[in-house]
């Protein structure tokens, strides 16, 4: 397979071009979570956390497709506020994480606004755009997954 060569410009970076895109988002959904006070990071991890819940934080680091260093500072704020705790489980070695009531309560709140957000980016996008862009996403954490 013959690609062209590699121009040596930070605009044609890949993860430049990703992280720009990922950017402009996030500012959209931190704009409709203000009143909640959540980050869209910390939505998502309480979405899940709400939903698995306990879930073990291995599982959640799945889920996430994350890291567990960046998956432990982002619990931080939540298990601070009273928002997620660590559940019980039948194995001391294994940490598990449960939503609260006010966690699970401070995300039903949060939820209409962050259905506003997808939908005011899917409306910038349109439906087309919006579809090709989740394959593509898709696709490609199929073949960048780890070995």
């Amino acid at each position: 397979m013959s690609t062209s060569p590699l121009r040596l410009s930070p605009t044609e970076c890949t993860c430049f071009r990703i992280r720009g895109a990922a950017r402009r988002v996030t500012q959209i959904y931190s704009q409709h979570l203000s009143p909640t006070g959540l980050k869209i990071s910390q939505f998502s991890l309480l979405g899940f956390v709400a939903a698995e819940g306990p879930v073990a934080i291995g599982r959640l680091s799945e889920l996430l497709a994350t890291d567990r260093t960046t998956l432990t500072r982002n619990l931080k704020p939540l298990l601070a506020d009273g928002l997620i705790e660590r559940a019980v489980s039948g194995d001391k070695r294994r940490h598990e994480l449960a939503a609260t009531a006010a966690g699970r309560a401070l995300f039903k709140r949060a939820l209409p606004l962050w259905a506003a957000a997808e939908q005011e980016v899917r409306d910038a996008m349109g439906p087309k755009l919006t579809s090709d862009l989740r394959g593509a996403l898709e696709r490609s954490m199929e073949k960048l997954a780890p070995l």
